[in-house]
């Protein structure tokens, strides 16, 4: 990855106005980011194989490999959730905040 790249320097590499948007994006603030987007980001900064990998599931998108094995499996959602870094999100399968604590 480039090191002592300011957030300006990667807008302009970009093509956007404001080093502000790249703030937003390192912090989640800027939600909704395409995929073609986030791979441009990720080439140029040099994010390659497992690294990329979270990035595209931490904004929400999933190699379409992945997710067809997933729907074959759901099962394993926690485990692949867990390896990726991320909480997990029982509430959005059907799981309260409470049950998933007692389960703990």
């Amino acid at each position: 990855m480039h090191r002592g790249l300011t957030q300006k320097d990667l807008a302009k590499k970009l093509g956007v106005r404001s080093g502000s948007y790249v703030g937003m994006l390192e912090s989640g603030l800027c939600k909704g980011i395409g995929v073609g987007r986030l791979e441009e980001i990720a080439s140029f900064l040099q994010v390659n194989g497992v690294e990329r990998y979270r990035w595209l599931a931490a904004a929400g998108h999933l190699h379409p490999q992945l997710f067809g094995a997933l729907m074959k499996s759901p099962e394993l959602w926690d485990e692949v959730v867990r390896l990726l870094g991320g909480p997990l999100r029982g509430r959005a399968r059907g799981v309260s905040a409470k049950k998933q604590k007692a389960r703990a």
